[in-house]
């Protein structure tokens, strides 16, 4: 291991110079931040409870015409029963991110009732859930992944936290459709500043959770959450700093969080996730990972602005691309990094103009969503 570590320390020098720079232009926007943090901050009128008599179910699909067909029954199913019990009539809506399977066509064809966006081409995750919420007329709008199979007691678990009007969002339990195999996705969702850096995961569900009330977790998963429109929209939606996919629904929820609002877990609204999905097909496990990787970077340069966590990232980062080199390699952290630092000025900028919004500290939102 130790010769494994000498052997990537002329790497991370290679990387310094970049290091360097992040840091001097992350130091010059906290300068810059000062004065706008003096400036009013935007009053926020969002505190009216929200009406769940009438709720939109938004799926995103992009050539998933099978997993439409697996997974579009069992919510029909679900809207119509809770429907039934409780008086209320819901939407359900198919978000077309340009599909040459012909999933409109089946669509059209066999859910007449079902409400299909067509656009003209794969506008990733952020922008192309961003183009549905255009047609949302609801106050609430549950989005759900393609893959995603509901149970038919989900919705009602997902709406009832929000009759308290500090809600952001609200996350289903996710299970997967093996039953032996090991859950590291439960919806559970925990994130924590380690080292300079963030490490999310989800954690085990337990009993109590499954017999309580909605409890506070880190983020919404975005494939399977319900959220207050009214909120989703000031905030402008889901960030396309991230395109095409990942980690933008940890970035909306951080986002939530520090404007004093707060994301739950229904660990009672039950999914079962078939992780059958388009993107590593699509784009290959190398795209999909140095994605990831990618985008945990500019998850730091956007959202945390507390003084001594950026220090302790600063600092870090040496460390932080040694041990990616060692658990992956030093082709993947390179590209990886020099693709975040190409979005570096949009992240920066988006930093500077949240920054006179938050009424949570980075480590109140830590503390806050455990």
């Amino acid at each position: 291991m130790n010769s494994s570590k000498f052997r990537v320390l002329p790497f991370v020098g290679l990387l310094l110079p970049l290091d360097i720079f992040v840091a001097c232009i992350l130091v010059a926007s906290a300068v810059v931040s000062i004065p706008l943090r003096l400036l009013r901050r935007r009053e926020v009128r969002l505190t009216g409870p929200v009406d769940p008599s009438f709720v939109t179910i938004q799926i995103l699909n992009w050539d998933g015409l099978h997993l439409l067909q697996e997974s579009l029954p069992a919510l029909i199913k679900a809207v119509r029963q809770h429907s039934d019990l409780s008086g209320t009539k819901h939407e359900v809506m198919v978000v077309d991110n340009g599909s040459q399977d012909g999933s409109v066509e089946f669509l059209r064809r066999n859910f007449p009732e079902v409400q299909v966006v067509a656009l003209d081409r794969n506008y990733g995750f952020s922008l192309g859930n961003n183009k549905g919420l255009e047609h949302v007329q609801s106050d609430i709008v549950v989005f759900l992944n393609n893959d995603m199979t509901v149970g038919p007691d989900f919705l009602q678990p997902l709406l009832e936290p929000f009759v308290d009007p500090g809600v952001f969002a609200v996350a289903s339990q996710v299970y997967f459709a093996n039953p032996g195999q090991r859950r590291e996705e439960t919806g559970k969702t925990r994130g924590q500043f380690e080292k300079g850096f963030f490490r999310f995961w989800h954690d085990n569900v337990a009993l109590d959770d499954e017999k309580g009330s909605a409890s506070p977790i880190f983020w919404a998963g975005g494939g399977s959450c319900a959220i207050d429109v009214r909120k989703l929209r000031f905030l402008g939606g889901f960030d396309t700093l991230y395109h095409p996919f990942y980690v933008e629904d940890a970035d909306i929820s951080y986002q939530a969080w520090k404007r004093g609002w707060r994301c739950l877990f229904a660990a009672r609204s039950h999914v079962i996730h078939k992780h059958r999905g388009t993107s590593r097909p699509k784009f290959g496990d190398e795209f999909v990972d140095m994605t990831i990787r990618r985008n945990q970077f500019l998850f730091v340069w956007k959202n945390v602005t507390d003084a001594a966590l950026t220090l302790r990232h600063l600092i870090g980062l040496p460390q932080i691309h040694g041990s990616s080199m060692l658990q992956r390699s030093v082709t993947f952290e390179f590209r990886s990094y020099i693709r975040a630092i190409v979005r570096l000025p949009v992240a920066v900028w988006r930093r500077l103009a949240n920054s006179r919004e938050y009424v949570r500290s980075d480590r109140d939102v830590l503390r806050f969503s455990k």
